[in-house]
């Protein structure tokens, strides 16, 4: 009787649909694991497949990064001597701070791809739902999902004059999810002209002669892919700041003559000026979206080691709060300066709310709000050291990561 009742639980297991077991159980595996069972059986293949189950499974890794933090990490070596240097490779891993009873985890290489002919060693990258936009020092920028070890380069954006002219750049891009489009989008500013800055004596402000433009590619298969030009910005992008993505637009910043805000629309594709913090401008100044792209994020640099954090909701009309002051001044080191991105926010309301930021580029760290208290919860020069011991990791280089099956290359998820 004993063997006749487990035979018949055995047989009550395995005889799950394959659609509720596809819908309610794979749905929620990681891409690694995906990849493996792809070739079980042809129904499990054409499920994984379907592009009803590459969106849920790309909503349920956005929701499972809120509670669970996820950081995407690019080493790289940097000669600042020579900004043009390339490598032949590039590699991503993933680290996982902990948080929302989560154990901090190892850093692991997901991703690492041979490029023969060569990626600029000094990069900027953006992130949108396991997608990773890599901006370079020339014209050309690469898409890559570490997850399903998908590499592409885009072709060549318009030139940028600002690369005739600036050492040490890299013009940022921005990438997201055009909802009203269902597409995924890289936009970048380039200059046609790009003049000296001067300083009006007349007016106390600095000016510059220049003709910007802005311009979007679509990630869609099937299709030849182009950058398409958009309206100009209404003002000079710098090329300091990282744009916020958001679910609803872009934001640029400006700081000729004057500090400004963008909004790059996705739905309208026009430009707007949209207030921004009341605070002064600073090159150490940083921006993010937070809790899914709902909030825009600005960090400003009182002092060296003194840092505010402004919130704003994305909506039409920006308002932005204060939510806290960080000081990070070290009595033994009272000439140290430091750089602050946000990363991550928690869902808490008020005074629960957790920030997970990179200090200078290196130092995963936790902000309590509450209490006001900074904890390092991972340095990345210690989980990703280099070959010799030696290692250098650049700020820019750590981006928040929710891994998806989203292509860069084929349209997947419609």
């Amino acid at each position: 009787m004993a063997r006749q009742a487990k035979r018949r639980r055995i047989s009550t297991a395995v005889s799950i649909p394959d659609d509720l077991l596809i819908s309610e159980v794979l749905v929620r595996l990681p891409v690694k694991s995906l990849a493996r069972f792809r070739s079980v059986c042809r129904s499990w293949r054409a499920g994984i497949a379907d592009p009803a189950f590459v969106r849920r499974h790309r909503d349920l890794s956005r929701a499972t990064a809120r509670c669970a933090p996820s950081v995407l990490a690019i080493p790289r070596d940097v000669d600042p001597d020579d900004e043009q240097a390339t490598s032949g490779d590039i590699s991503f891993h993933r680290l996982l701070p902990g948080g929302g009873g989560y154990a901090t985890k190892a850093g692991e290489m997901i991703f690492e791809k041979a490029w023969p002919g060569g990626i600029t060693r000094l990069i900027f990258p953006a992130h949108c739902d396991g997608l990773v936009a890599v901006a370079t020092t020339t014209d050309h920028v690469f898409v890559c999902n570490p997850a399903t070890r998908e590499f592409a380069a885009l072709p060549p954006g318009s030139h940028d004059a600002r690369l005739d002219h600036c050492d040490l750049l890299v013009p940022p891009v921005a990438v997201g999810h055009d909802p009203w489009r269902n597409a995924y989008v890289v936009a970048r500013c380039f200059y046609r002209r790009y003049g000296r800055m001067r300083f009006e004596e007349a007016t106390g402000t600095y000016a510059q002669d220049y003709d910007i433009g802005h311009e979007v590619l679509t990630l869609a298969g099937g299709e030849p892919r182009r950058w398409e030009a958009t309206q100009d910005p209404p003002h000079a992008v710098d090329g300091v700041h990282r744009p916020i993505c958001t679910r609803r637009a872009f934001y640029w910043h400006g700081g000729v003559a004057r500090p400004r805000l963008m909004r790059f629309s996705l739905q309208h594709r026009t430009f707007d000026v949209v207030p921004r913090p009341p605070t002064g401008y600073d090159t150490a100044d940083d921006m993010a979206s937070l809790m899914d792209g709902s909030k825009l994020c600005y960090v400003h640099a009182l002092a060296a080691a003194s840092f505010q954090v402004w919130l704003a909701d994305d909506g039409a009309k920006l308002e932005w709060s204060l939510l806290c002051r960080i000081d990070l001044a070290d009595p033994l080191l009272p000439n140290l300066s430091y750089a602050v991105t946000p990363l991550m926010m928690n869902h808490g309301a008020g005074h629960d709310q957790m920030l997970l930021l990179a200090i200078n580029g290196s130092k995963l760290c936790r902000y309590d709000v509450r209490n006001k208290v900074l904890d390092q919860v991972m340095d990345t020069q210690h989980e990703l050291p280099r070959a010799d011991t030696a290692s250098f990791f650049w700020e820019r280089y750590v981006v928040p990561y929710a891994e998806s099956l989203v292509s860069p290359t084929a349209c997947n998820y419609r």
